[in-house]
């Protein structure tokens, strides 16, 4: 369910305003390829306008596309598509439509990853909001398609799969380690970001 047009949205109002006013939180999402689902903690349920139970349960991928801004989706989705289609990981800086009925700026950081066959069958990543870092001119998206792996990718990507692990393992204190370095992974990529983007300013 969209809270966006203020629908469904007051059972969560105080969890939204302690979420969105927690400058530390990073949402953390997963897609399920086969399945065309995307399932999601709290934080990403409020910034791309959804309800906490909807974004649990599982969103079909086209609705979940519909909290992206509507002047940044066409491109935002395109590549991020292609990075589905192909596999691998991708960085996307854009605009979400959250469930206070802002615009918000984010920071998107994922990966599609194949089976045995070749077949890519899910896709896990991070969310931070940077709404209040220096704004963008528009929608910025890089893959893997295009591009080398980073050393700071490579480390959220073995962070993400150890996160996954903890939670199967049932690994409380590790988890909550897991869960500082995610945090501390997200506020680096979205530093970076801000730095490339003055870079390419100057």
């Amino acid at each position: 369910m969209r809270t966006s047009d203020g629908a469904g949205l007051d059972p969560w109002r105080d969890e939204l305003q302690a979420v969105l006013e927690d400058a530390d939180a990073v949402g953390r999402w997963q897609v399920d390829v086969r399945k065309n689902l995307v399932t999601g903690d709290a934080m990403i349920a409020f910034l791309f306008g959804f309800t906490p139970m909807f974004a649990e349960e599982g969103i079909p991928f086209d609705t979940f596309n519909a909290g992206v801004h509507p002047d940044d989706r066409a491109h935002v989705m395109e590549q991020i598509w292609r990075c589905a289609a192909d596999g691998g990981w991708f960085i996307a800086e854009h605009r979400v439509c959250s469930a206070d009925g802002q615009t918000r700026r984010i920071l998107a950081r994922g990966k599609f990853e194949k089976n045995e066959t070749g077949t890519v069958v899910s896709g896990r990543g991070i969310v931070v909001d940077i709404t209040h870092s220096e704004e963008g001119d528009g929608p910025l998206v890089m893959t893997s398609v295009d591009q080398a792996t980073m050393p700071l990718e490579r480390a959220t990507d073995l962070i993400l799969a150890g996160y996954r692990s903890l939670q199967e393992a049932e690994e409380p204190q590790a988890l909550a380690l897991a869960d500082t370095l995610l945090k501390e992974l997200g506020r680096s990529l979205a530093r970076a970001e801000v730095r490339a983007r003055l870079a390419r300013l100057h």
